[in-house]
């Protein structure tokens, strides 16, 4: 939802407050899918 919204043209405040999350966690999922590509949604479980 974040990449979509940011793909959107949504700001980072406006997309932080549709999920409330913080915008500093926005920024960053923003930049590791610009990284990564679609890898950055694939999870990484681990037992714990």
């Amino acid at each position: 939802m974040v990449v979509l919204a940011s793909a959107g043209g949504n700001t980072v405040p406006a997309i932080a407050r549709l999920v409330q999350a913080d915008e500093d966690t926005i920024r960053q999922v923003i930049h590791r899918f610009n990284e990564m590509g679609m890898a950055s949604l694939d999870p990484q479980w681990a037992g714990g």
